[in-house]
C-alpha cells in the first residue's frame, strides 16, 4: 500500500468526530447533500457508545450548521466535523456515500488510490509534443516539446547539383526543389529518432505508470511510437477524434482504464476461485483469511466493494479475529468492535501485501464468500 497521497488532509486534527463522504453529480445540490446525510446519521445514531453521544450530537450540530452554506462543485465532497473544527475538501473523482463517527476516517481515499491509478497521456498535435500524467482525474503537464524540421541540410545535400535539379517549384535553396517533398523526406529520415527520443524521455518520466496513452492527430506517429523499443504493453493506443480537446481524451482515457480493470478483476476472480477450490496457496472467507493476513503469508489480498463485516480489535495488541472469546495471540479479553473494511489498508501496508478491490458483478461473486478472499504467498 502506497502513503496516503493527499496532502490537504494532514490538516484535520486527529480528534473524535464525524467523517462524510459524499458523491456528486451534476443533478445534486445543497437539499440533497443535507438529505443524504440525515439518512446516513440515521444509520449510525443508535451505535453511538454513551460516552461520545455528546460529542457527536455537538459534531452533528457543526456538520448541518455547515452545510445549509455549501457550495457544491466537483464529483465528491468530503467532509470532517467535530465539536469545534470542520473540514471540508472537493475532489475531481467519485467517493462511496458513507459517514463515520470517530476519529479522522480516510479509508476510501486508500481505496481511490488503487480504484483510480495514475496514467499517462502521450498527444501529438501538428505543432507540439505533450506528455501529461493523470492524478486522480486531473492532468498535469509533464513536458512539451515543439518540434521545428530543418530542411536546409537536406536540400542542400539533396538536390544539388543544379544540373539535376528536381521538379516543382523551386523555393530558396542551391538548385531548388520541392519544400514539401523536401520536408516529407526529412520527416522519413528523422521523424522515427526524434519520437525513440521522446518516447525515451517520456519512459524516463514515468516509471510509477502503468499504462500510457497514445493519442494523435496524425496515425504514423502512434503506429512508430507503439514500435519503438516496445516494452510489455505500457503503451496503448487511444482513437480519440481528431479534435478532440485534452479533456474528451482523459476521458476516453478513463473509460479505458476502466475496462482494463474490469478484465484483470475477472481475471483474478477466476485464479482466486480456481485455487482455493484446489487449496491451492488461496482462500475465501472471512476468518481464515484475517489470520493468513495478520501472519503475513498474503501476496494479494482480494476484497468485495460491498465489504461491511464487523470484528473484535484487542486493545492490548492490536490483533484482528472474531468468534472468540479471547484473543488468539496474547489471551487477553479486551476487545472493541470494529468494521475492518476501514483497517485493512493498514493491515496491508503492515504485512506487505497488495489490496485488490472488485466491482460490480465480480463483488456481487465474492460477497457469496463474505467478501474476502486472498492469494498466499506460502
Amino acid at each position: 500500500m502506497n502513503e496516503l497521497r493527499f496532502q490537504e488532509l494532514n490538516s484535520i486534527k486527529e480528534e473524535l468526530g464525524i467523517s462524510l463522504y459524499i458523491s456528486i453529480n451534476p443533478s445534486i445540490g445543497k437539499i440533497e447533500i443535507l438529505n443524504i446525510t440525515k439518512k446516513l446519521i440515521e444509520n449510525i445514531k443508535e451505535n453511538i457508545k454513551s460516552e461520545e453521544r455528546e460529542t457527536f450530537e455537538k459534531s452533528k450540530e457543526n456538520l448541518f450548521n455547515y452545510l445549509e452554506g455549501i457550495r457544491v462543485k466537483g464529483k465528491s465532497l468530503f467532509i470532517f466535523s467535530s465539536p469545534k473544527n470542520i473540514y471540508e475538501f472537493f475532489f475531481e473523482f467519485p467517493l462511496r456515500n458513507e459517514i463515520i463517527f470517530g476519529k479522522p476516517n480516510f479509508y476510501q481515499f486508500y481505496w481511490a488510490q488503487i480504484e483510480y491509478p495514475d496514467f499517462g497521456i502521450v498527444d501529438f498535435k501538428e505543432d507540439k509534443f505533450s506528455f501529461y500524467k493523470v492524478i486522480f482525474f486531473k492532468e498535469n503537464l509533464i513536458f512539451e516539446e515543439k518540434p521545428k524540421v530543418d530542411t536546409s541540410t537536406w536540400r542542400r545535400k539533396h538536390i544539388m547539383p543544379p544540373s539535376a535539379p528536381k521538379s516543382g517549384v523551386s523555393i530558396g535553396a542551391v538548385g531548388g526543389g520541392d519544400l514539401k517533398d523536401a520536408f516529407e523526406e526529412k520527416y522519413l529520415l528523422y521523424i522515427e529518432k526524434y519520437l525513440s527520443e521522446f518516447k525515451e524521455k517520456v519512459i524516463k518520466n514515468s516509471e510509477d505508470l502503468k499504462i500510457i496513452f497514445v493519442n494523435s492527430d496524425a496515425e504514423e506517429n502512434i503506429d512508430m511510437v507503439l514500435n519503438i523499443n516496445p516494452i510489455s504493453q505500457k503503451f496503448i493506443k487511444l482513437n480519440a477524434p481528431s479534435n478532440a480537446s485534452l479533456h474528451e481524451i482523459i476521458n476516453l482515457g478513463i473509460k479505458k482504464i476502466e475496462e482494463i480493470n474490469k478484465n484483470e478483476e475477472k481475471e483474478i476472480l477466476r485464479t482466486l476461485f480456481d485455487r482455493a477450490s484446489t487449496s491451492n496457496l488461496a482462500g475465501v472467507g472471512l476468518l481464515s483469511t484475517l489470520k493468513v493476513l495478520q501472519d503475513g503469508r498474503v501476496n494479494k489480498l482480494i476484497i468485495s466493494e460491498n465489504l461491511n463485516k464487523f470484528v473484535k480489535e484487542c486493545k492490548n495488541c492490536g490483533y484482528f479475529y472474531a468468534e472468540r472469546e479471547s484473543c488468539p495471540v496474547c489471551n487477553s479479553k479486551e476487545y472493541e468492535i470494529k468494521n475492518i473494511k476501514y483497517h485493512l489498508h493498514e493491515l496491508c501496508k503492515k504485512y506487505k501485501s497488495d489490496l485488490f478491490i472488485l466491482h460490480g458483478n465480480e463483488a456481487k461473486q465474492l460477497d457469496l464468500n463474505e467478501g474476502i478472499g486472498a492469494l498466499w504467498r506460502f
